[in-house]
């Protein structure tokens, strides 16, 4: 595999290095920063690929098919050959592919690479003597690095860290990616979208990152919302932590589910993760996820205000910075729901309009002079909508020119300008299709929109490849991901063509999918033989007695379809309740269904048949899922054309359709029924690809000796009778046995020579495996979680060369293996949970709770292992050198772990709970975000924190008796119990509000002792920082903007029993009350700054673990006509066994959101301070409190500057010399009094 982004297909960066000098360093923490951090499709080659003098096919591809290259000059870059060869044909792609090129100069200068002197020359120059006889290729290496030495790059000298250039070569891949998509867009038919972007980004206020944005896209249907909008999406989205794109909004939420269904795909697309959410109520945990998040969120052709609301609900939901876009038909939708910003999508001017119709009448971007009058013509009649131009032009394409007059003819007799004028003018194109491509257009707008090409291609007509052709031909459909899509202005106009069949009796119409309508057509009898099909949603009637000839009059009928839409969840119902659902009813039989039809999908069939004068010639899919059908048919039928069967829950089922009756048939899904045998004439079905018997509790064997001719998927999951392996041969691709009864996998597996996955997940008695396993070369991946009573593996006598996955979780396995080189494919191996094992192999992945005591030394050559949890591993003593991908490590518990290996630069989460025996740590890799050193109570020092550090967990450390400095960005800092801790080093003198973010901030020295009244004089004063820093960016976000997301606050604990002399409002016991200055003053007031002071001295650490803190603060404002009360209480962070000394809690809590009248009022502030201790998993009444505080904090704009505004804290004037001004913010002289 050449790189881990992707095994084939174009790239978006290509990185061109030398390996020795900084595949393990530089290079690899660049990668993983563009792939893994930003998404961005990157090639880094394996060291492999180089081989010879020739640039391999792999590189090749890869460097044509890159958009941007990114040259890492290094000192040791000139000394190969490999590399100038990549650089020369790097150029080569600029020159003629216009591919972009972006330098870095690595511990080298530009001069040096263009002039090759100094260390990088005279590397070039060992290299240059090696190819004395082939000066041509010599002078191609020198013209490449001068010229490439001569573009804009970056210098690593330039930057203090290296971190600090990874993030500026990403900013400008991403930069340059953005320009490559926008100008690419001409080609591929958008013509004026540069302009519509150009103008809609001051709306988007792109430049500010502190607010939360929503912005309305507002525009006539096809006038190119959603390509607007999607433009956007791909040009912006690699700057956002999550982002969602949500199609079609109006049609989905008519379904049922609707917007409860599309919000959990949203927070499950945002988090990229499956959420697992019951009901309609997101836990507040989630949420509070998202809020965390910089998020881009598209609701797309949104019609009622109540879309917006269920789905995005206010936007202090969603991360400063984040932006959600609309687009809507209707701009009073985004009027009642508050958005302000709107950009309306106008008509292409002219001049865009003429060359995107040409684009698609004669596939150029101008005219042939003989139709030019024409064309003008065309396009003076369209408006500026690019959909009807686009429709129009396609239908001209390649047509002559009495076509194209016919057609101006048509359009002088529209003169409408409403969206019955677009229909008409649309209807153009569809009547100049053929009678069986009108009809694929109609069945799509009314059915099929959304659904797999091939499906529809096949159910539809022998032929519906062709003629679904011929609608992309026309620009009637789009296939995106195999599945097809139609404009919803397209749809509506097919679907209104249908009701202008008949406005007044649906039964003439020939396509139903209204549920009242079809529900009076079925219960009245009123069919005809006009209808050809008809989509029931089951969940939008309340229930159907249908005549047994229901259908008898219905001879074209070609589609029928009853269906239930949510069917994850009709499953989790009862057997009954899955009946009573069935809307459907009959009266004992049906008499009749159409011999015509080749589509029926009928959910909760309730018949134990189908009509037995039903002639199935003509059926293509059957789908009977949870039916009380027993078999199909009686007797033998004709249905040649049959290709899929789905009888899945049909619990009565017993006897299936032979060969000889449907000799086409591809798939059959036969998943919980009551089938008892499998008949041997299943191997007879030439064309068989699919074959599922999941859960049919009745199936006890399979038969012997079959051999299947085509490649086919075989599935007997959770049939938990199955006891014997089946004895099968021939082309089987994957085989689950997952949850059968099967004790062994017999030496006959060797037959299934094509397999590429079998799945033996938690079969419980299986015991063995025979040695003849390696005979599956094609075996990709392998599970056997939760097999109980297997303990060993088999021995691997012979090569695998495409085994990637091994699972042995939760097995009894106690040895494996050492012959692991015939695996020499194996990227993921997990022996989680495996108690008993007690030797390892070469190749690892998840080891927690295992007893071994060392790993080998060839781990580090899984190069993409990015995950190792190593928890429990009680007797792991060292590590050896780990691979350069991992970003997260967990040791929790291996409490004899006496050192570490140098870490993996990439390395984002390092967990070291209670490693007891650690002594030391190595250097902290630059991009380390979270450490965990919780009782490694052996470390006497921490190296130097890396600046993206934001979580430092160090409690219980007992023996670190100082701490590095700590970055900015940590936002909690938890040092408790540091019994030897006299040097705390947070200095929030640094701290911006630009730092500041929405996360609650906390920094805990509960019981360090041993800190002097200095050190906590230094912290408790240091704390104003704090809460002037939090200050600052609220009051600038509330100064400057209407709605903003809330900070969580932010806390110090420390021990002490003293409250700091800023706070204005001081009293004894755990209460106070204040009166808030005059009502100007209360609509610029920010939060609060909290203190008090704990009594721990009657506090058993023994008994009481937890110590829980929280305020009860309300607000009482009077007017002149009423009074309320805001409560504004919360709790703060939790302390962890305080020992016999006062503490100190100190805090911020903002509250911006309380909404003071503009008139005269009176505002009070009581509050209560009170704490709960954590007994026997009860909590207990807590400890007193001795003394409390509270300082209101304001923030007023102010009249003198711009983008400043002054801080008042309470009526004390405090000047902080050292704290640094910042845009947006206040100098620190400018704090004033409040009176």
């Amino acid at each position: 595999m050449a790189s881990s982004s992707s095994s084939s297909g174009n790239y978006e960066v290509f990185l061109n290095f030398r390996g020795e000098d900084t595949r393990k360093s530089f290079t690899c923490y660049l990668y993983d920063k563009l792939y893994e951090g930003k998404k961005i499709k990157t090639f880094i080659d394996d060291e492999g690929l180089r081989r010879g003098d020739e640039i391999s096919p792999a590189l090749l591809d890869a460097i044509q098919g890159s958009k941007i290259s990114v040259v890492i000059f290094s000192k040791d870059y000139g000394s190969s050959k490999w590399c100038l060869n990549e650089l020369v044909k790097i150029l080569e792609c600029k020159h003629t592919n216009r591919q972009i090129i972006i330098p870095v100069f690595y511990g080298v200068s530009p001069s040096d690479v263009r002039h090759q002197n100094g260390t990088f020359g005279h590397r070039f120059d060992e290299l240059k003597k090696q190819f004395k006889d082939k000066p041509e290729m010599v002078q191609k290496w020198r013209d490449a690095l001068t010229e490439t030495s001569h573009l804009a790059g970056h210098e690593s000298t330039k930057f203090r860290l290296d971190a600090q250039l990874v993030n500026k070569i990403v900013e400008d891949v991403l930069k340059k990616l953005e320009k490559i998509t926008v100008s690419t867009d001409s080609s591929n038919g958008l013509v004026g979208l540069n302009s519509r972007i150009e103008q809609i980004k001051p709306f988007l206020c792109m430049d500010l990152s502190d607010t939360v944005q929503i912005v309305g896209i507002w525009g006539m249907g096809g006038i190119g919302k959603t390509t607007l909008a999607e433009a956007i999406f791909d040009q912006f989205a690699g700057e956002f932590d999550g982002k969602y794109f949500a199609k079609n909004v109006r049609r989905k939420s008519e379904t049922e589910g609707g917007l409860e269904d599309l919000q959990k795909e949203m927070l499950s697309t945002i988090l990229s993760e499956k959420l697992e959410v019951a009901g309609p109520n997101i836990p507040q945990f989630t949420k509070g996820r998202v809020r965390r998040m910089k998020v881009l969120i598209v609701l797309d052709d949104v019609n009622k205000d109540e879309q917006l609301e269920g789905l995005i609900g206010g936007l202090d939901q969603y991360g400063p910075g984040s932006r959600i876009i609309v687009t809507t038909r209707d701009k009073r939708v985004l009027e009642k729901f508050g958005v302000e910003k709107i950009y309306r999508v106008n008509g292409l001017k002219f001049d865009e309009a003429f060359e995107h119709f040409c684009n698609f009448a004669v596939k150029e971007n101008h005219c042939p002079e003989d139709l030019y009058q024409h064309s003008w013509r065309v396009v003076w009649y369209a408006d500026g909508n690019p959909l009807v131009l686009k429709v129009l032009g396609s239908s001209l394409y390649l047509k002559g020119k009495s076509h194209w007059e016919n057609v101006l003819d048509d359009l002088n007799r529209i003169c409408e300008s409403d969206i019955h004028g677009i229909y008409d003018t649309l209807k153009i194109s569809f009547k100049e299709l053929t009678p069986r491509v009108k009809s694929m257009f109609l069945d799509i707008a009314c059915f099929l929109e959304g659904e797999d090409k091939d499906f529809v291609a096949r159910i539809l007509d022998d032929s519906g490849s062709h003629r679904l052709d011929v609608l992309v031909d026309k620009s009637l459909i789009t296939v995106s991901d195999n599945c097809l899509q139609m404009h919803d202005l397209l749809q509506e106009m097919g679907r209104e063509i249908v009701r202008q069949e008949s406005e007044e009796e649906p039964g003439r119409r020939s396509r139903l999918w209204d549920p009242k309508e079809i529900r009076r057509v079925l219960k009245h009898n009123m069919g005809t033989d006009a209808i050809e099909g008809i989509f029931l949603d089951l969940s939008k009637i309340k229930g159907i007695n249908l005549d047994p000839g229901a259908f008898t009059k219905m001879s074209n009928l070609r589609l029928l379809k009853f269906y239930v839409p949510e069917i994850e969840r009709f499953l989790s119902m009862s057997f009954e309740e899955q009946l009573s659902y069935s809307k459907v009813q009959l009266r004992k039989f049906l008499d009749y269904l159409p011999k015509k039809l080749r589509y029926l999908h009928w959910d909760t069939y309730p018949l134990r048949t189908l009509p037995s004068n039903f002639k199935p010639k003509n059926l293509v899919e059957l789908n009977l899922r949870f039916s009380k059908v027993e078999q199909l048919w009686e007797g033998e039928k004709e249905a040649f054309k049959l290709k899929s069967i789905n009888l899945s829950h049909s619990r009565h089922f017993i006897k299936m359709p032979g060969p000889l009756e449907t000799p086409n048939v591809e798939t059959k899904l036969l998943d919980y029924t009551n089938l008892a045998c499998v008949p041997s004439s299943i191997q007879n079905f030439k064309y068989l690809s699919a074959l599922s018997f999941e859960g049919c509790k009745s199936l006890r064997s399979f038969p012997s000796n079959l051999r299947f001719v085509c490649p086919v998927t075989i599935n007997f999951s959770c049939c938990v009778n199955l006891k014997e392996f089946p004895q099968i041969s021939g082309k089987v691709t994957s085989l689950n046995l997952g949850y059968t009864a099967i004790e062994e996998v017999p030496s006959s597996i060797e037959c299934l020579t094509h397999l590429v996955e079998l799945d033996l997940r938690f079969c419980k008695r299986l015991k063995r495996i025979s040695t003849r396993f390696c005979k599956l070369r094609s075996l990709v991946t392998l599970f056997l979680y939760g097999c109980l009573n297997l303990e060993r593996f088999p021995e691997i006598l012979e090569k695998m060369e495409h085994l990637y996955r091994i699972g042995l979780v939760w097995t009894a396995i106690t040895e494996l293996p050492s012959l692991f080189e015939n695996l020499p494919g194996l990227q993921y191996f997990s022996v989680s949970g495996c108690s008993i094992l007690d030797k390892l192999p070469d190749n690892i992945g998840n080891l927690s709770g295992n007893n071994f005591e060392s790993l080998p030394a060839s781990i580090k050559q899984l190069s993409w292992l990015s995950y190792l949890n190593l928890e429990d591993c009680n007797m792991l003593q060292s590590l050896p050198e780990l691979p350069l991908c991992l970003k997260y490590l967990k040791l929790r518990d291996c409490k004899i772990l006496q050192s570490l290996p140098e870490l993996p630069l990439g390395l984002e989460t390092l967990h070291l709970w209670r490693c007891n025996m650690l002594q030391s740590l190595p250097a902290l890799p630059l991009g380390l975000e979270t450490i965990d050193l919780e009782d490694c109570n052996m470390l006497q020092s921490l190296p130097e924190l890396p600046l993206c550090l934001q979580s430092l967990n160090a409690m219980n450390c007992n023996r670190l008796q100082s701490l590095p400095e700590i970055p900015s960005c940590v936002q909690e800092l938890d040092a408790s119990v540091l019994e030897k801790l006299s040097k705390p080093s947070p200095d929030l003198r640094q701290w911006h509000p630009e730092y500041v973010t929405p996360q609650p901030i906390y920094f805990g020295f509960t019981n360090c002792l041993k800190l002097d009244g200095k050190a906590n004089n230094k912290i408790l004063a240091d704390s104003l920082r704090m809460a002037i820093a939090a200050s600052l960016r609220l009051g600038y976000e509330n100064a400057y903007h209407e709605k903003l997301s809330e900070l969580r606050g932010s806390q110090i604990v420390l021990p002490g029993s003293e409250i700091p002399d800023w706070f204005s409002n001081q009293s004894s016991g755990s209460s106070i009350r204040i009166q808030l200055p005059p009502h100007s003053f209360c609509r610029n007031l920010i939060g609060f700054a909290f203190c008090a002071v704990l009594d721990f001295k009657q506090l058993y650490s023994d008994l009481f673990r937890y110590f829980h803190v929280g305020c009860r603060l309300d607000l009482e404002i009077k007017t002149l006509s009423e009074t309320k009360h805001v409560d504004l209480s919360f709790y703060w962070h939790s302390i962890e066994d305080p020992h016999d000394s006062d503490h100190v809690i100190l805090g911020f809590k903002p509250c911006l959101n309380v909404g003071f009248p503009d008139g005269y009022h009176d505002t009070t502030v009581s509050l209560k301070f009170f704490n709960k201790c954590y007994q026997n998993r009860t909590f207990q009444k807590g400890q007193k409190i001795k003394r409390c505080g509270v300082c209101p904090v304001y923030a007023n704009p102010s009249e003198i500057k711009a983008n400043t505004f002054t801080l008042n804290f309470a009526t004390e004037v405090w000047k902080l010399d050292d704290l640094p001004s910042t845009s947006g913010t206040s100098d620190v002289e400018e704090l004033e009094p409040s009176t």
